[in-house]
Protein backbone atom coordinates (compact mmCIF):
# COMPACT_ATOMS: atom_id res chain seq x y z
CA UNK A 1 0.00 0.00 0.00
CA UNK A 2 1.17 3.17 -0.67
CA UNK A 3 2.44 6.08 1.51
CA UNK A 4 -0.71 8.08 0.11
CA UNK A 5 -3.05 5.69 1.01
CA UNK A 6 -1.35 5.73 4.64
CA UNK A 7 -2.14 9.63 4.69
CA UNK A 8 -5.65 9.49 2.91
CA UNK A 9 -6.86 7.43 5.80
CA UNK A 10 -5.08 8.92 8.23
CA UNK A 11 -6.36 12.26 7.22
CA UNK A 12 -9.85 11.08 6.88
CA UNK A 13 -9.74 9.40 11.07
CA UNK A 14 -8.22 13.04 11.84
CA UNK A 15 -11.64 14.91 10.58
CA UNK A 16 -13.75 11.87 12.09
CA UNK A 17 -12.40 12.37 15.48
CA UNK A 18 -13.16 16.34 14.92
CA UNK A 19 -16.39 15.85 14.37
CA UNK A 20 -16.83 13.66 17.61
CA UNK A 21 -15.18 15.94 19.45
CA UNK A 22 -17.00 18.98 18.62
CA UNK A 23 -20.51 16.74 18.87
CA UNK A 24 -19.48 15.63 22.50
CA UNK A 25 -19.38 19.47 23.54
CA UNK A 26 -22.56 20.15 22.21
CA UNK A 27 -23.73 16.42 23.91
CA UNK A 28 -22.30 17.22 27.40
CA UNK A 29 -23.99 20.45 27.50
CA UNK A 30 -27.36 18.44 27.48
CA UNK A 31 -26.33 17.42 31.12
CA UNK A 32 -24.91 20.29 32.01
CA UNK A 33 -26.14 23.68 31.32
CA UNK A 34 -23.57 25.58 32.67
CA UNK A 35 -20.90 24.59 30.02
CA UNK A 36 -20.96 27.13 27.20
CA UNK A 37 -19.24 24.86 24.03
CA UNK A 38 -19.07 28.38 21.53
CA UNK A 39 -16.75 29.72 24.70
CA UNK A 40 -14.55 26.18 24.44
CA UNK A 41 -14.68 26.05 20.48
CA UNK A 42 -13.78 29.88 20.71
CA UNK A 43 -10.71 29.37 22.78
CA UNK A 44 -9.58 25.77 21.44
CA UNK A 45 -9.85 26.12 18.01
CA UNK A 46 -6.43 26.50 16.43
CA UNK A 47 -5.73 22.97 18.50
CA UNK A 48 -7.52 22.21 15.08
CA UNK A 49 -4.85 23.39 13.15
CA UNK A 50 -1.63 21.91 15.19
CA UNK A 51 -3.48 18.43 14.84
CA UNK A 52 -3.76 18.96 11.15
CA UNK A 53 -0.59 20.55 11.01
CA UNK A 54 1.30 17.20 12.89
CA UNK A 55 -0.26 15.06 10.20
CA UNK A 56 1.04 16.71 7.72
CA UNK A 57 5.12 16.46 9.81
CA UNK A 58 4.17 12.32 9.88
CA UNK A 59 3.11 12.23 6.01
CA UNK A 60 7.07 13.80 5.33
CA UNK A 61 8.71 11.59 7.71
CA UNK A 62 6.94 8.20 6.09
CA UNK A 63 7.60 9.32 2.85
CA UNK A 64 11.63 9.90 3.92
CA UNK A 65 11.36 6.57 4.89
CA UNK A 66 10.28 5.03 1.64
CA UNK A 67 11.61 7.12 -1.16
CA UNK A 68 10.54 4.58 -3.97
CA UNK A 69 6.93 6.08 -3.45
CA UNK A 70 5.54 9.55 -4.79
CA UNK A 71 5.11 11.55 -1.73
CA UNK A 72 1.56 13.63 -1.55
CA UNK A 73 2.01 17.40 -2.22
CA UNK A 74 1.93 19.36 1.24
CA UNK A 75 -1.42 20.63 0.43
CA UNK A 76 -3.38 20.77 -2.07
CA UNK A 77 -5.87 23.11 -3.99
CA UNK A 78 -8.79 21.99 -1.63
CA UNK A 79 -7.28 22.10 1.23
CA UNK A 80 -5.66 25.68 1.05
CA UNK A 81 -8.68 26.50 0.75
CA UNK A 82 -10.34 24.79 3.79
CA UNK A 83 -7.61 26.26 5.49
CA UNK A 84 -8.29 29.27 4.64
CA UNK A 85 -11.77 29.22 5.56
CA UNK A 86 -11.22 27.64 9.02
CA UNK A 87 -8.89 30.54 9.75
CA UNK A 88 -11.43 32.93 9.22
CA UNK A 89 -13.90 30.92 10.70
CA UNK A 90 -12.17 30.42 13.89
CA UNK A 91 -11.07 34.75 14.00
CA UNK A 92 -14.43 35.04 13.76
CA UNK A 93 -15.82 32.87 16.31
CA UNK A 94 -13.09 34.13 19.37
CA UNK A 95 -13.90 37.83 18.22
CA UNK A 96 -17.90 37.26 18.01
CA UNK A 97 -17.87 35.03 21.74
CA UNK A 98 -14.87 35.97 23.70
CA UNK A 99 -15.19 39.76 23.38
CA UNK A 100 -18.19 41.12 24.54
CA UNK A 101 -17.78 44.76 22.40
CA UNK A 102 -17.77 42.48 19.17
CA UNK A 103 -21.23 40.83 20.46
CA UNK A 104 -22.86 43.99 21.72
CA UNK A 105 -22.53 46.13 18.79
CA UNK A 106 -24.28 43.05 16.46
CA UNK A 107 -26.41 42.13 19.57
CA UNK A 108 -25.32 38.82 19.35
CA UNK A 109 -25.16 36.16 23.02
CA UNK A 110 -24.84 32.58 22.39
CA UNK A 111 -27.61 32.30 25.83
CA UNK A 112 -30.04 33.57 23.44
CA UNK A 113 -29.28 30.76 21.03
CA UNK A 114 -29.93 27.83 23.30
CA UNK A 115 -32.69 28.97 25.08
CA UNK A 116 -34.81 29.48 21.60
CA UNK A 117 -34.91 25.52 22.08
CA UNK A 118 -36.76 25.63 25.34
CA UNK A 119 -40.28 26.11 26.28
CA UNK A 120 -41.25 29.47 28.57
CA UNK A 121 -43.23 29.34 31.59
CA UNK A 122 -43.88 32.72 32.97
CA UNK A 123 -44.51 33.99 36.72
CA UNK A 124 -44.91 37.00 39.16
CA UNK A 125 -44.69 38.69 41.86
CA UNK A 126 -45.18 41.93 43.68
CA UNK A 127 -42.90 43.82 46.48
CA UNK A 128 -43.21 47.02 48.20
CA UNK A 129 -40.39 49.20 50.38
CA UNK A 130 -41.07 52.39 52.34
CA UNK A 131 -37.96 54.73 51.34
CA UNK A 132 -37.16 58.23 52.49
CA UNK A 133 -36.78 61.34 50.88
CA UNK A 134 -34.97 61.68 48.01
CA UNK A 135 -33.96 58.17 47.38
CA UNK A 136 -31.31 56.24 45.54
CA UNK A 137 -32.12 53.15 43.51
CA UNK A 138 -29.83 50.87 41.94
CA UNK A 139 -30.43 48.29 39.51
CA UNK A 140 -27.53 45.79 38.53
CA UNK A 141 -26.96 43.00 36.50
CA UNK A 142 -30.60 43.27 34.95
CA UNK A 143 -31.80 40.56 32.44
CA UNK A 144 -35.41 41.69 30.91
CA UNK A 145 -37.08 44.79 30.32
CA UNK A 146 -37.59 47.75 33.21
CA UNK A 147 -40.21 50.61 33.44
CA UNK A 148 -39.51 53.06 36.30
CA UNK A 149 -42.52 55.63 36.37
CA UNK A 150 -42.85 58.34 39.12
CA UNK A 151 -45.56 58.76 42.09
CA UNK A 152 -46.36 60.89 44.51
CA UNK A 153 -46.35 57.83 47.50
CA UNK A 154 -43.13 57.77 49.62
CA UNK A 155 -42.67 53.62 48.66
CA UNK A 156 -40.98 51.91 46.18
CA UNK A 157 -43.76 49.64 44.64
CA UNK A 158 -42.33 46.64 41.87
CA UNK A 159 -44.13 44.57 40.09
CA UNK A 160 -41.87 41.50 38.52
CA UNK A 161 -42.72 39.18 35.86
CA UNK A 162 -39.88 36.15 35.97
CA UNK A 163 -40.05 34.28 32.32
CA UNK A 164 -38.38 30.86 33.04
CA UNK A 165 -36.68 28.86 30.02
CA UNK A 166 -36.30 25.35 30.42
CA UNK A 167 -37.88 21.81 28.90
CA UNK A 168 -40.54 20.91 31.10
CA UNK A 169 -43.33 22.90 33.81
CA UNK A 170 -41.55 21.09 36.62
CA UNK A 171 -37.95 22.15 36.28
CA UNK A 172 -39.49 25.63 35.60
CA UNK A 173 -41.57 25.53 39.07
CA UNK A 174 -38.29 24.64 40.84
CA UNK A 175 -36.48 27.56 39.42
CA UNK A 176 -38.88 29.75 40.78
CA UNK A 177 -39.17 28.38 44.45
CA UNK A 178 -35.11 28.99 44.34
CA UNK A 179 -35.35 32.55 42.95
CA UNK A 180 -35.67 35.20 45.07
CA UNK A 181 -36.18 38.52 44.33
CA UNK A 182 -36.21 41.76 47.08
CA UNK A 183 -35.61 46.03 47.88
CA UNK A 184 -32.99 46.09 50.42
CA UNK A 185 -31.28 49.41 52.13
CA UNK A 186 -28.22 49.25 51.62
CA UNK A 187 -27.32 53.02 53.30
CA UNK A 188 -28.91 55.74 54.42
CA UNK A 189 -31.28 56.53 51.53
CA UNK A 190 -29.77 54.02 49.11
CA UNK A 191 -31.85 50.97 47.94
CA UNK A 192 -30.84 48.19 45.52
CA UNK A 193 -33.83 45.60 43.84
CA UNK A 194 -31.70 42.77 43.41
CA UNK A 195 -32.25 38.94 43.31
CA UNK A 196 -30.29 35.88 43.34
CA UNK A 197 -30.64 34.96 39.92
CA UNK A 198 -26.99 34.44 39.34
CA UNK A 199 -26.27 31.78 41.53
CA UNK A 200 -28.82 29.52 40.21
CA UNK A 201 -28.48 26.84 37.22
CA UNK A 202 -26.71 28.03 33.98
CA UNK A 203 -25.80 31.53 35.68
CA UNK A 204 -29.31 32.35 35.75
CA UNK A 205 -29.13 32.66 31.91
CA UNK A 206 -32.60 31.19 31.39
CA UNK A 207 -34.32 33.47 33.53
CA UNK A 208 -35.48 37.04 33.02
CA UNK A 209 -36.86 39.98 35.05
CA UNK A 210 -39.31 42.41 33.61
CA UNK A 211 -40.12 44.40 35.94
CA UNK A 212 -42.04 47.88 36.26
CA UNK A 213 -41.49 50.01 39.37
CA UNK A 214 -43.44 52.61 40.45
CA UNK A 215 -40.96 55.60 42.62
CA UNK A 216 -41.63 58.92 44.55
CA UNK A 217 -40.64 61.58 42.05
CA UNK A 218 -37.43 62.97 43.60
CA UNK A 219 -35.89 59.43 43.13
CA UNK A 220 -32.64 59.11 41.34
CA UNK A 221 -31.17 55.87 39.58
CA UNK A 222 -28.44 53.75 38.65
CA UNK A 223 -29.37 50.78 36.56
CA UNK A 224 -27.42 48.17 34.79
CA UNK A 225 -29.21 46.49 31.99
CA UNK A 226 -27.99 43.24 30.12
CA UNK A 227 -30.50 42.60 28.22
CA UNK A 228 -34.26 44.36 27.61
CA UNK A 229 -35.69 47.73 27.26
CA UNK A 230 -35.86 50.95 29.58
CA UNK A 231 -38.27 53.13 30.19
CA UNK A 232 -37.97 55.83 32.87
CA UNK A 233 -40.37 58.90 33.07
CA UNK A 234 -40.95 61.82 35.01
CA UNK A 235 -38.49 61.70 37.84
CA UNK A 236 -36.83 64.72 39.66
CA UNK A 237 -33.21 63.33 40.29
CA UNK A 238 -29.80 62.40 38.49
CA UNK A 239 -30.15 58.60 36.18
CA UNK A 240 -27.32 57.09 35.22
CA UNK A 241 -28.24 54.21 33.00
CA UNK A 242 -25.61 51.73 31.14
CA UNK A 243 -27.97 49.54 28.58
CA UNK A 244 -26.19 46.62 26.83
CA UNK A 245 -28.77 45.37 24.76
CA UNK A 246 -32.38 46.99 24.02
CA UNK A 247 -33.59 50.63 23.67
CA UNK A 248 -33.88 53.13 26.17
CA UNK A 249 -36.58 55.69 26.20
CA UNK A 250 -36.24 58.73 28.73
CA UNK A 251 -38.39 61.48 29.04
CA UNK A 252 -39.62 64.49 31.43
CA UNK A 253 -36.59 63.98 34.00
CA UNK A 254 -35.59 66.74 36.09
CA UNK A 255 -31.81 66.43 37.17
CA UNK A 256 -28.80 65.01 34.98
CA UNK A 257 -28.59 62.16 32.38
CA UNK A 258 -25.72 59.93 31.79
CA UNK A 259 -26.53 57.30 29.44
CA UNK A 260 -24.02 54.62 28.56
CA UNK A 261 -25.06 52.36 25.27
CA UNK A 262 -23.65 49.42 23.39
CA UNK A 263 -26.68 48.73 21.39
CA UNK A 264 -30.09 49.63 20.21
CA UNK A 265 -32.18 52.84 19.94
CA UNK A 266 -31.61 55.82 22.25
CA UNK A 267 -34.56 58.33 23.06
CA UNK A 268 -34.55 60.98 26.13
CA UNK A 269 -37.51 64.20 25.60
CA UNK A 270 -37.65 66.54 27.59
CA UNK A 271 -34.71 67.00 30.27
CA UNK A 272 -34.62 69.93 32.67
CA UNK A 273 -30.54 69.10 32.80
CA UNK A 274 -27.72 68.05 31.28
CA UNK A 275 -27.45 65.18 29.08
CA UNK A 276 -24.59 62.83 28.67
CA UNK A 277 -24.06 60.03 26.16
CA UNK A 278 -21.31 57.32 25.12
CA UNK A 279 -20.52 54.23 23.37
CA UNK A 280 -22.48 53.23 20.30
CA UNK A 281 -26.25 51.88 19.08
CA UNK A 282 -28.40 52.37 16.25
CA UNK A 283 -30.69 55.66 16.19
CA UNK A 284 -30.53 58.17 18.35
CA UNK A 285 -32.96 60.64 19.20
CA UNK A 286 -32.57 63.95 21.67
CA UNK A 287 -34.96 66.02 22.32
CA UNK A 288 -36.28 69.39 24.49
CA UNK A 289 -32.97 69.56 26.70
CA UNK A 290 -32.54 73.06 28.88
CA UNK A 291 -28.92 72.31 29.60
CA UNK A 292 -25.92 71.16 27.24
CA UNK A 293 -26.21 67.47 25.22
CA UNK A 294 -22.88 65.66 24.87
CA UNK A 295 -22.60 62.77 22.89
CA UNK A 296 -19.21 60.47 22.67
CA UNK A 297 -19.50 57.71 20.53
CA UNK A 298 -20.16 55.98 16.76
CA UNK A 299 -24.18 55.06 16.23
CA UNK A 300 -24.97 53.93 12.83
CA UNK A 301 -28.50 54.73 12.41
CA UNK A 302 -30.11 58.01 12.45
CA UNK A 303 -29.39 60.92 15.35
CA UNK A 304 -31.53 63.50 15.39
CA UNK A 305 -31.71 66.58 18.13
CA UNK A 306 -34.27 69.03 18.44
CA UNK A 307 -34.53 72.52 20.98
CA UNK A 308 -31.20 72.20 22.79
CA UNK A 309 -30.61 75.12 24.60
CA UNK A 310 -27.23 75.06 25.50
CA UNK A 311 -24.47 73.34 23.68
CA UNK A 312 -24.35 70.63 21.81
CA UNK A 313 -21.64 68.56 21.04
CA UNK A 314 -21.21 65.44 19.39
CA UNK A 315 -17.87 63.20 18.47
CA UNK A 316 -17.40 60.14 16.88
CA UNK A 317 -14.92 59.05 14.32
CA UNK A 318 -15.96 60.67 11.53
CA UNK A 319 -17.57 64.17 12.78
CA UNK A 320 -16.53 66.51 15.21
CA UNK A 321 -19.31 68.61 15.84
CA UNK A 322 -20.22 71.85 18.45
CA UNK A 323 -23.65 74.12 17.85
CA UNK A 324 -24.95 76.41 20.44
CA UNK A 325 -28.69 77.47 20.62
CA UNK A 326 -30.58 74.89 18.38
CA UNK A 327 -33.84 76.09 18.27
CA UNK A 328 -35.34 73.65 15.31
CA UNK A 329 -34.02 70.47 14.67
CA UNK A 330 -30.67 68.74 13.01
CA UNK A 331 -30.69 65.25 11.70
CA UNK A 332 -27.48 63.49 10.86
CA UNK A 333 -26.68 60.12 9.38
CA UNK A 334 -23.64 58.47 7.88
CA UNK A 335 -23.07 60.97 4.46
CA UNK A 336 -25.78 63.45 5.28
CA UNK A 337 -26.49 66.28 8.04
CA UNK A 338 -29.13 68.81 7.82
CA UNK A 339 -30.10 71.30 10.39
CA UNK A 340 -32.60 74.21 10.67
CA UNK A 341 -33.04 77.28 13.17
CA UNK A 342 -29.72 77.18 14.57
CA UNK A 343 -29.11 80.46 16.43
CA UNK A 344 -25.88 80.10 18.24
CA UNK A 345 -22.48 79.13 16.47
CA UNK A 346 -22.52 76.20 14.16
CA UNK A 347 -18.83 74.33 13.93
CA UNK A 348 -18.06 70.92 12.53
CA UNK A 349 -15.17 69.01 11.16
CA UNK A 350 -16.28 65.42 9.49
CA UNK A 351 -15.53 63.27 5.99
CA UNK A 352 -17.63 62.65 2.96
CA UNK A 353 -21.15 64.22 4.34
CA UNK A 354 -23.16 66.40 2.64
CA UNK A 355 -24.28 69.57 4.73
CA UNK A 356 -27.47 71.45 4.61
CA UNK A 357 -27.95 74.17 6.37
CA UNK A 358 -31.24 76.49 6.77
CA UNK A 359 -31.85 79.83 8.81
CA UNK A 360 -29.06 80.12 10.59
CA UNK A 361 -28.30 82.81 12.96
CA UNK A 362 -24.49 83.31 13.64
CA UNK A 363 -21.25 82.09 12.74
CA UNK A 364 -20.63 79.02 10.79
CA UNK A 365 -17.32 77.02 10.35
CA UNK A 366 -17.51 73.69 8.50
CA UNK A 367 -14.52 71.20 7.43
CA UNK A 368 -15.42 68.80 5.19
CA UNK A 369 -12.99 66.15 3.19
CA UNK A 370 -15.83 65.20 0.51
CA UNK A 371 -19.18 66.56 0.65
CA UNK A 372 -21.36 69.40 -0.61
CA UNK A 373 -22.54 72.10 1.55
CA UNK A 374 -25.36 74.36 1.08
CA UNK A 375 -26.15 77.52 3.99
CA UNK A 376 -28.99 79.34 3.52
CA UNK A 377 -30.55 81.89 5.89
CA UNK A 378 -32.81 85.23 5.37
CA UNK A 379 -31.20 87.06 8.27
CA UNK A 380 -28.49 88.72 6.98
CA UNK A 381 -24.98 87.13 8.14
CA UNK A 382 -23.48 88.84 11.37
CA UNK A 383 -20.61 86.48 12.31
CA UNK A 384 -17.49 84.82 10.12
CA UNK A 385 -18.59 82.14 8.01
CA UNK A 386 -15.70 80.09 7.01
CA UNK A 387 -16.52 76.98 4.57
CA UNK A 388 -13.58 74.74 3.76
CA UNK A 389 -14.08 71.74 1.47
CA UNK A 390 -11.61 69.00 0.07
CA UNK A 391 -14.11 68.93 -2.63
CA UNK A 392 -17.24 69.29 -3.31
CA UNK A 393 -19.96 72.08 -4.48
CA UNK A 394 -20.57 75.15 -1.99
CA UNK A 395 -24.56 77.06 -2.67
CA UNK A 396 -24.26 80.51 -0.41
CA UNK A 397 -28.07 82.31 -0.68
CA UNK A 398 -27.87 85.30 1.65
CA UNK A 399 -30.39 88.56 1.79
CA UNK A 400 -29.34 90.75 -0.86
CA UNK A 401 -28.76 93.97 1.16
CA UNK A 402 -26.14 92.17 3.14
CA UNK A 403 -23.13 93.23 4.06
CA UNK A 404 -20.03 91.20 4.09
CA UNK A 405 -16.51 90.74 2.93
CA UNK A 406 -15.92 87.40 0.67
CA UNK A 407 -12.67 85.48 -0.23
CA UNK A 408 -13.80 82.58 -2.35
CA UNK A 409 -11.84 80.35 -4.42
CA UNK A 410 -12.47 77.25 -6.16
CA UNK A 411 -9.62 75.13 -7.30
CA UNK A 412 -10.66 73.57 -10.97
CA UNK A 413 -13.78 74.38 -10.12
CA UNK A 414 -16.32 77.45 -11.00
CA UNK A 415 -18.11 80.07 -9.22
CA UNK A 416 -21.11 82.42 -10.01
CA UNK A 417 -22.42 85.39 -7.93
CA UNK A 418 -25.33 87.16 -7.54
CA UNK A 419 -24.36 90.41 -5.92
CA UNK A 420 -22.85 92.62 -8.94
CA UNK A 421 -20.69 94.61 -6.52
CA UNK A 422 -18.32 91.85 -5.94
CA UNK A 423 -15.09 90.85 -8.21
CA UNK A 424 -15.89 87.18 -10.11
CA UNK A 425 -12.88 85.96 -12.05
CA UNK A 426 -13.25 82.67 -13.95
CA UNK A 427 -10.34 82.36 -16.41
CA UNK A 428 -7.60 79.98 -14.71
CA UNK A 429 -7.11 76.87 -12.51
CA UNK A 430 -8.41 78.68 -9.34
CA UNK A 431 -11.82 80.97 -9.95
CA UNK A 432 -12.62 83.20 -7.30
CA UNK A 433 -15.05 85.65 -6.22
CA UNK A 434 -13.72 88.38 -4.09
CA UNK A 435 -14.51 92.31 -2.57
CA UNK A 436 -17.14 93.68 -0.25
CA UNK A 437 -21.02 93.96 -0.79
CA UNK A 438 -22.98 97.26 0.84
CA UNK A 439 -20.72 98.36 4.28
CA UNK A 440 -18.64 95.59 4.88
CA UNK A 441 -19.50 93.17 7.68
CA UNK A 442 -18.00 89.79 8.82
CA UNK A 443 -15.81 87.89 6.55
CA UNK A 444 -16.83 85.18 4.04
CA UNK A 445 -14.45 82.26 3.41
CA UNK A 446 -15.55 79.46 1.50
CA UNK A 447 -12.61 77.37 -0.35
CA UNK A 448 -13.24 73.86 -2.41
CA UNK A 449 -11.73 71.91 -5.14
CA UNK A 450 -13.73 70.23 -8.39
CA UNK A 451 -16.94 72.00 -7.23
CA UNK A 452 -18.83 75.23 -8.20
CA UNK A 453 -19.33 78.07 -5.74
CA UNK A 454 -22.45 80.09 -5.69
CA UNK A 455 -23.36 82.82 -4.13
CA UNK A 456 -26.94 83.87 -4.16
CA UNK A 457 -30.05 85.59 -2.82
CA UNK A 458 -31.93 84.43 -0.08
CA UNK A 459 -35.14 86.65 0.68
CA UNK A 460 -35.56 88.35 3.84
CA UNK A 461 -37.69 87.30 6.41
CA UNK A 462 -41.08 89.15 5.68
CA UNK A 463 -44.79 89.13 6.76
CA UNK A 464 -46.95 87.69 4.80
CA UNK A 465 -50.80 89.89 4.12
CA UNK A 466 -53.67 87.34 4.56
CA UNK A 467 -54.99 86.56 1.41
CA UNK A 468 -58.36 87.04 -0.23
CA UNK A 469 -61.08 84.28 -0.54
CA UNK A 470 -60.02 82.21 -4.01
CA UNK A 471 -63.17 80.72 -6.18
CA UNK A 472 -63.42 77.16 -5.73
CA UNK A 473 -60.87 75.08 -7.78
CA UNK A 474 -62.00 71.96 -10.03
CA UNK A 475 -61.07 68.52 -8.78
CA UNK A 476 -57.48 67.87 -10.04
CA UNK A 477 -56.21 64.25 -11.39
CA UNK A 478 -54.79 62.09 -8.38
CA UNK A 479 -50.88 63.12 -7.76
CA UNK A 480 -51.73 66.91 -8.95
CA UNK A 481 -50.97 68.44 -5.53
CA UNK A 482 -47.30 66.10 -4.71
CA UNK A 483 -46.28 67.59 -8.59
CA UNK A 484 -47.27 71.15 -7.74
CA UNK A 485 -45.30 71.01 -4.16
CA UNK A 486 -42.40 69.32 -5.65
CA UNK A 487 -42.43 72.19 -8.21
CA UNK A 488 -42.39 74.67 -5.37
CA UNK A 489 -39.56 72.75 -3.64
CA UNK A 490 -37.27 73.06 -6.73
CA UNK A 491 -37.80 76.76 -7.21
CA UNK A 492 -37.11 77.53 -3.94
CA UNK A 493 -33.73 76.09 -3.56
CA UNK A 494 -32.90 76.57 -7.00
CA UNK A 495 -30.01 74.05 -6.99
CA UNK A 496 -30.11 70.92 -8.49
CA UNK A 497 -29.03 67.66 -6.60
CA UNK A 498 -26.75 66.39 -8.76
CA UNK A 499 -27.73 62.69 -8.72
CA UNK A 500 -26.67 62.57 -4.99
CA UNK A 501 -29.10 60.64 -2.61
CA UNK A 502 -30.06 62.16 0.30
CA UNK A 503 -31.12 60.64 3.46
CA UNK A 504 -33.99 62.90 4.66
CA UNK A 505 -36.17 61.67 8.05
Amino acid sequence: MSVYGYGYRRGSIFWALTLIGVGSIFLYQNFNPSVQPWHIIAKFWPILIIFWGLSKLIDFIQAQAHPETTPPPLFSGSEVVLLILILLMGTMVSHFVLHPNWRNWVGFNDDDFSNIFLNSYTYSQSLSQSVKPQPHLVLEDERGDVEIRASDKPIIEATVKEVIRTENEEEARKIADQLKVEIVEQTAGYYALRSNRRSLSGDGSRISLDITLSVPKATSTEITSDQGDTTLAGLQGDQTVTSLHGDLHLSAVEGLVRVHKTGGLTEVRDVKGNVEVDGRGSDLDVGGVTGTVTVNGDFSGTLQFRNVIQTLRYTSSRTDLTTQRLAGRLSMETGSLEANDVDGPFEITTKQKDITLENFKHSVKITNTNGDVQLRTSVPPTHPIDINLGKGEIQLDIPPASNFQIDATSRHGDVESDFPSLKVVKEGDTPSISGTNGKGGPSIHLVTSYGTIRLGHQAATSVTPPSLPTPPIAPREPGHEKTAWRGQRARRYDVPLHGRAKHVV
